[in-house]
């Protein structure tokens, strides 16, 4: 195993913990007074199911699209990561950042998965 594949993994990981982190937390905000203790293990799950299809999918050969899609998940944590500790050293919030970087991730992951495709 590489230490890109490794890399990918973990940031895949990573930022789905994060999205889905604050979107569980903030839409059962109204509903749930501790809605981080929801929000947490879900995080968790989805980021584990992340960097473990990351993981078992990136190095095969026999299913381009699955490659092609866990590629395309580790750029989306990667650029994730990078925008948003960029937007939080400039001082632009934490918010704005995340979503920024969710923005900006998507549109790399999916460019990654388009011009990848065989």
């Amino acid at each position: 195993m590489r230490t890109r594949t490794i890399g990918y993994a973990t940031a895949a990981g990573i930022a789905t913990f994060l999205v889905v982190f604050v979107a569980v937390s903030e839409v059962l905000l109204p509903y749930v007074e501790f809605s981080v203790l929801v929000g947490i293990p879900a995080g968790l799950v989805a980021g584990a199911l992340a960097a473990a299809f990351v993981l078992s999918q990136i190095g095969q050969e026999d299913s381009p699209t699955r490659r092609n899609l866990a590629k395309a998940l580790g750029t989306f944590g990667v650029v994730l990561l990078v925008v948003f500790v960029l937007g939080v050293v400039l001082r632009v919030g934490n918010t704005i950042s995340l979503v920024a970087a969710a923005i900006i991730g998507v549109l790399a992951g999916a460019g990654v998965f388009v011009l990848s495709r065989e």
